[in-house]
């Protein structure tokens, strides 16, 4: 690990520039852009550019997956549920199901960093298992993207290095 230490920096390995989708970009462009490039999500721009969101493959997925009603709803038919947490996973699974475009299938819960952030420390954001890539933003603007490909393509070239 102490050989990440020659590239310090997420600018050294990150993505530039960004491949991005609208808000109102369909959720068939969305997977073409995804499939065609071989990456893992994509993020969301507003009209100015500003960063708003991210739709990953596994958002596409689930919109595609089989809806699990919990069973409570079938008794209670509406009523308050007795069981928040079940609750929340249908409704996020309809959420999914509906969803036609970036705006409404997008996770608005986007961990960023900065093209100075250190890369030991990007690699430890990357571990949590629901992040796919790291926006990088400089100055209010998305510069690139950082995925776990692009870090495992940094470690593949240090195990390359002679000891």
């Amino acid at each position: 690990m102490a050989q990440i230490q020659e590239i310090r920096r997420v600018r050294d390995v990150m993505s530039s520039p960004a491949i991005t989708v609208a808000l109102d970009t369909k959720i068939q462009e969305i997977a073409r852009l995804m499939r065609e490039n071989q990456i893992s999500g994509v993020p969301v721009v507003s009209q100015n550019g500003k960063l708003v969101g991210i739709v990953t493959e596994l958002d596409l997925l689930a919109r595609h997956a089989p809806v699990k009603t919990p069973q409570y709803l079938a008794v209670l038919s509406g009523l308050i549920p007795v069981n928040l947490e079940d609750y929340r996973r249908y409704k996020e699974q309809l959420r999914h199901i509906l969803a036609v475009n970036a705006e409404q299938l997008m996770s608005d819960k986007v961990v960023t960093v900065s093209p100075n952030t250190e890369i030991d420390r990007a690699i430890e954001i990357m571990l949590d298992p629901t992040l796919f890539l790291l926006p990088v933003m400089d100055d209010g603007k998305l510069v690139g993207v950082v995925t776990r490909t692009d870090l495992v393509r940094l470690i593949e070239e240090l195990e390359m290095l002679p000891d």
